[in-house]
């Protein structure tokens, strides 16, 4: 005869170990939560936001557009016609780093076109372009050469750039003669360790500051150092070869934008 008696349904799950229901795992629980909580802050504060930014390159991205359709409309000392350039400079910082701009300079150089050397081949004219530090090319049956700098200045004078910032100067160039080109060129120190001054820490440079000056003679612009004396300021020529040393040996980040433009062709 069977037994009437049904027999208890077991659990779908099994029962948790009662030491699981212990304040001790509750606060260990909320323990672990915290730590998470605060690995992930540091992930994201510490990684994401100092070390990987501190790793990326920088960059500084310079574009150069006319401020107006053509030149600057202005009458000449004799008959009509334009006489200067306006254009606009524009500056761009599309890393995650802020730059601190060091003195910069940018110069205007007036090229003239003629007929190349007779007897002098191409060949030879190319390799004397490639050979001199000047921005000049070589054409085949032409000559380019300087006609001497016509304008120089400071591009920018601000003295950083924030990620993501834009900065922009306008410029007033007058234009040679003719349709002769023009060769513009920019020279931006720039670096990623701010310059702390009264710090008591060292500065680029010996504590000097960075400036820039024009030799007539050779038609150059050149980097030079100057320092306050009891006879006014004194400058020095640097070589722009060893004051990119100095600026690495200060700051390993730091770089020098520069670029090449013939406009006015």
């Amino acid at each position: 005869m069977c037994d009437p008696t049904p027999e208890p349904r077991r659990p779908l799950l099994p029962r948790l170990p009662s030491w699981l229901a212990t304040g001790d795992v509750h606060e260990w629980t909320k323990t672990v939560a915290v730590v998470v909580a605060a690995l992930w802050g540091v992930y994201t504060f510490v990684w994401k936001d100092i070390l990987v930014p501190s790793w990326a390159p920088p960059s500084l991205v310079i574009e150069v557009k006319p401020r107006q359709e053509g030149p600057e409309a202005k009458p000449a000392a004799k008959g009509t016609g334009p006489t200067r350039l306006r254009l606009r400079v524009i500056a761009t910082n599309p890393s995650s780093r802020t730059l601190y701009l060091l003195p910069n300079v940018w110069w205007a150089t007036a090229l003239q076109r003629s007929q190349a050397v007779p007897g002098r081949s191409f060949e030879t004219e190319a390799n004397a372009v490639l050979r001199d530090p000047s921005v000049l090319q070589a054409e085949r049956g032409q000559a380019l050469v300087s006609a001497g700098v016509v304008a120089t200045g400071r591009l920018f004078i601000d003295n950083q750039i924030f990620p993501g910032e834009i900065l922009s100067r306008d410029l007033s160039i007058p234009l040679p003669r003719g349709d002769s080109p023009l060769a513009l060129q920019w020279l931006v120190p720039a670096m990623t360790r701010k310059p702390l001054s009264g710090s008591g820490k060292p500065l680029p440079f010996a504590g000097q500051r960075l400036g820039w000056a024009y030799n007539e003679v050779n038609e150059v612009i050149y980097p030079v150092l100057c320092k306050a004396s009891t006879a006014g300021v004194d400058c020095h020529a640097k070589n722009a070869e060893l004051l990119q040393d100095e600026m690495k040996s200060f700051d390993p980040g730091s770089v020098v934008f520069s670029k090449t433009l013939l406009i006015n062709d």
